[in-house]
């Protein structure tokens, strides 16, 4: 009787481990899989909040038009993927053009831009105000439903 119960006990706690390992495996791919596919945001407009700063005039569209700024780093393992995909949307889109700067060439845009991670891709109008903001390589589909509303207005209308 006492092996039969130990077998039982034994037999539970098997079953509570391994449901505990396969949620713990559910969560980490769920982690990965949210973070590979992230979606565009427009940038937060808190009340009361600092304006977004201006892009230095060397990087914004000279024409009036949308800049889609990536903001890479030498050693970014994900920037080559993002690089690939904003040239592509890039292409596909009127009055849209791709800039990619490396921030050890141009150290200030990190602070001046909130960047905290490597690939950062910001959409920027004419002027330089920043449209929105996406951290970590974009899905291409998403992407251009999150700039197609901006097109429009790319040149002083917005």
């Amino acid at each position: 009787m006492v092996g039969e119960g130990l077998e039982r006990m034994t037999a539970a706690v098997v079953t509570l481990v391994v449901i505990v390992a396969l949620g713990a495996v559910v969560l980490v791919v769920g982690l990965l899989l949210r973070r590979r596919h992230r979606v565009p945001a427009p940038p937060a407009a808190q009340e009361g909040a600092v304006p977004a700063p201006r892009l230095p005039a060397d990087l914004a569209a000279r024409d009036g038009g949308l800049v889609l700024l990536q903001i890479s780093a030498a050693f970014c393992t994900h920037c080559r993927d993002t690089r690939s995909v904003l040239g592509d949307v890039a292409a596909e889109l009127p009055g849209l053009v791709h800039r990619d700067v490396d921030l050890a060439d141009r150290p200030e845009l990190a602070r001046l831009l909130g960047v905290a991670r490597t690939p950062t891709t910001l959409l920027v109008d004419g002027r330089g105000h920043e449209l929105l903001r996406v951290d970590g390589v974009p899905r291409r589909a998403a992407l251009v439903t999150a700039i197609e509303p901006h097109l429009g207005r790319s040149h002083g209308h917005g």
